[in-house]
């Protein structure tokens, strides 16, 4: 059940301009308190000011990742390294044996597909160092 205040602050968002409900309607980012905060200002002016400082806040907050080259040697290693970080953090205290039998036949094919792979790629010589 809902109380007097919160209920109250809910519907305090139908006060928030239009152009700040329709962008922030799909944005998870924004958070129900923030959103009400905003809607405390007196006029819409002052609303869609928070909004737009608020928004830029977020902005400055994210951090792009740069994407790794697929096929760079590293980017396939730390993919590697995740994968049987994963493979290890597994609880199979409950799996049946024909879970752990089919684990163990996909493990399986996993290593027959990349052994075929890599005989299938031609042979460069190794970097020696310098």
């Amino acid at each position: 059940m809902l109380t007097q205040n919160t209920l109250s602050e809910i519907l305090s968002l139908n006060k928030l301009p239009q152009e700040v409900r329709n962008d922030c309607r799909g944005d998870r980012a924004i958070s129900k308190s923030v959103l009400i905060a905003i809607a405390k200002k007196k006029q819409a002016r002052g609303m869609t000011t928070a909004y737009n400082a608020y928004k830029a806040k977020l902005q400055k907050g994210k951090t792009t990742r740069q994407q790794k080259d697929p096929n760079e040697p590293q980017a396939v290693f730390d993919m590697m390294d995740k994968a049987m970080m994963k493979i290890r953090s597994f609880d199979m205290t409950a799996w049946t044996d024909d879970d752990k039998t089919n684990f163990r036949t996909s493990l399986t094919s996993l290593k027959t597909e990349i052994d075929n792979y890599l005989a299938a790629q031609p042979k460069k010589p190794s970097k020696k160092p310098a």
